[in-house]
């Protein structure tokens, strides 16, 4: 386990706080880590396994939002 070089992002998530660190990868050579924690749990992702994720879910809710014909003006065209 790679040593956390910032957090990324804190927030709220079911009232529990969550942290998502990017860390230093745990060997050289290796793509830097994601930790996505909270008090009961830590989810570790690679960075580009996070990115993919991240990626599949704005295209999971551009795909939403046109189904069902809700808009947004916030929405990536």
């Amino acid at each position: 386990m790679g040593e956390k070089i910032r957090t990324l992002s804190r927030g709220r998530l079911l009232n529990t706080e969550i942290e998502i660190e990017l860390n230093h990868p745990p060997s050289p050579g290796q793509d830097e880590q994601i930790h996505i924690q909270a008090p009961q749990f830590r989810f570790e992702l690679d960075k580009t396994e996070f990115l993919r994720l991240g990626f599949s879910v704005l295209v999971a809710e551009k795909n939403l939002r046109r189904m069902k014909n809700i808009g947004d003006d916030n929405e990536i065209s």
